[in-house]
C-alpha cells in the first residue's frame, strides 16, 4: 500500500522476530529503531501494530544518537509511550497516526479519509499551514484477524459526528495518547509535560467507564492535569459504554466543574477511520463552531 502511494519502503531487520510475547526482545527492538534513525535514507519510521510492552524501550533507547538523526516517528496505542520519550528526550516529531497492520493493511485498501489525513499532514509539517481537522462520514470498529485473512471490506456505520461535553476555546500544545498506556508513564522522565496542553486521550475496549474513571483519577491524583487547557476524546468501541452523558459525568467526578473545553468521537484511537496528529504542534479548540485547528 505504501509503494502504490510513492513510497519507497525499507522493513526492520527483527520486523518478523518473535520472542515469548513480544516482537523480538526489547535490545532487538531498540535496535531496529536505531539502525531506522541512523540510516540516511530512511525519512519516516512508522510501526507495524502497537500492543502491550513498547515501555521496554525507554531505557534502551540512544536519545541523544535519535536527536542527531531526526525523523517523523509515526503510529498510536502502544506506541504512544515512545511518542513521549521521543518528543521529550529527543525532540523528535512524532505523528499519532496509521499503522502498518490496522490502516495501511486495510482490504483492499487504505481508507481514504485516514491515507488524506496522512498524507496532508506529512506533506505539509513544519509548513506552519493550517489543518481544521475533518469529521468522517462513516466509521467502524469490526475487527478482522489478520492472521487468518481479511480478505473482505469491514463494515461501516454513518458517524453522529462530535460531541460537545464542556464548551469554550483554547489553545495549547497538541499531546495524543492511548489513556491506559500513557498512565504507564506518570512519574517516569520519558512523560511528556501537560502544562499548557490540550490532551487528545483514547482508548480501546478493554476499557470501560468504571476503568476511563480510575484511569483518569490516577492521572489527577498525580498532579499532571491541573494546566490542561482542554481534552479531545477519540471515539469509543460500543463494547466500552461511553455515551456523552456518562463520560461528563465522569470528568465532573474526577475534575469538578468543568472550565475547559471538552469534546468526544473525533477520528482517532481504535477506530476507523482516523487522523495523523502531530504531537507538540499548537491545536486551537472551538467548540462553538465544533472546529479543532492544528499548525502544521
Amino acid at each position: 500500500m505504501l509503494e502504490t502511494m510513492g513510497f519507497t519502503v525499507k522493513i526492520g531487520e527483527h520486523v518478523s522476530t518473535m520472542s515469548n510475547f513480544t516482537a523480538g526482545t526489547p535490545t532487538q527492538r531498540a535496535t531496529d529503531i536505531h539502525a531506522m534513525f541512523t540510516s540516511p535514507e530512511i525519512k519516516a519510521i512508522i510501526a507495524t501494530i502497537g500492543g502491550y510492552n513498547a515501555n521496554d524501550l525507554l531505557d534502551k533507547l540512544n536519545y541523544k544518537l535519535i536527536a542527531k538523526n531526526p525523523k517523523l516517528f509515526i503510529g498510536y496505542s502502544d506506541i504512544t509511550v515512545l511518542h513521549s520519550a521521543l518528543s521529550k528526550l529527543a525532540n523528535i516529531k512524532c505523528l499519532l497516526g496509521p499503522m502498518i497492520l490496522p490502516q495501511f493493511g486495510e482490504y483492499p485498501e487504505i481508507q481514504s479519509f485516514t491515507k488524506e489525513s496522512f498524507i496532508y499532514v506529512v506533506s505539509n509539517i513544519g509548513t506552519g499551514k493550517k489543518y481544521i481537522l475533518p469529521c468522517s462520514e462513516n466509521w467502524t470498529e469490526e475487527m478482522l484477524p489478520w492472521d487468518i485473512g481479511d480478505n473482505r471490506a469491514r463494515i461501516f456505520t454513518a458517524n453522529p459526528g462530535w460531541q460537545i461535553i464542556s464548551t469554550g476555546m483554547a489553545c495549547g500544545k497538541l499531546f495524543a495518547g492511548n489513556l491506559n498506556t500513557i498512565s504507564k508513564l506518570l512519574g517516569t522522565k520519558f512523560m511528556f509535560d501537560l502544562d499548557e496542553v490540550i490532551l487528545f486521550l483514547e482508548d480501546d475496549d478493554e476499557e470501560s467507564a468504571s476503568t476511563i474513571q480510575r484511569l483518569l483519577t490516577h492521572m489527577k491524583q498525580t498532579g499532571c492535569l491541573k494546566k490542561i487547557r482542554g481534552l479531545v476524546f477519540g471515539r469509543f468501541q460500543k463494547k466500552s459504554e461511553l455515551p456523552a452523558e456518562i463520560l461528563k459525568n465522569i470528568l465532573t467526578t474526577v475534575l469538578g466543574q468543568l472550565s475547559i473545553p471538552v469534546i468526544m468521537g473525533v477520528d482517532f484511537g481504535h477506530t476507523d477511520p482516523m487522523l495523523t496528529l502531530p504531537i507538540g504542534n499548537q491545536v486551537k479548540i472551538n467548540t462553538e463552531t465544533k472546529e479543532l485547528t492544528v499548525v502544521l
